[in-house]
């Protein structure tokens, strides 16, 4: 039988996935020196770019589960 209440989402999901993303886009840019200002260590600095990658990756799999959950 199926449960007649709705199914209510928590945002919390996907604002944890947004700011993953975000920071991961972030990270790429400064890791392959695209973004500049500030004058931060990570500016260059090619592992930067790895982690960011992955970062944004888990960003966008928990927004896809979130989003089918």
């Amino acid at each position: 039988m199926d449960d007649p209440r709705p199914v209510r989402r928590s945002p919390l999901r996907l604002v944890l996935a947004a700011a993953l993303t975000l920071a991961g886009l972030v990270w790429i840019g400064q890791g392959l020196g695209i973004l500049t200002a500030g004058g931060s260590f990570m500016i260059g600095d090619p592992r930067w770019a790895v982690i960011g990658a992955v970062f944004a990756v888990l960003g966008i799999l928990l927004a896809w589960r979130a989003r089918r959950a």
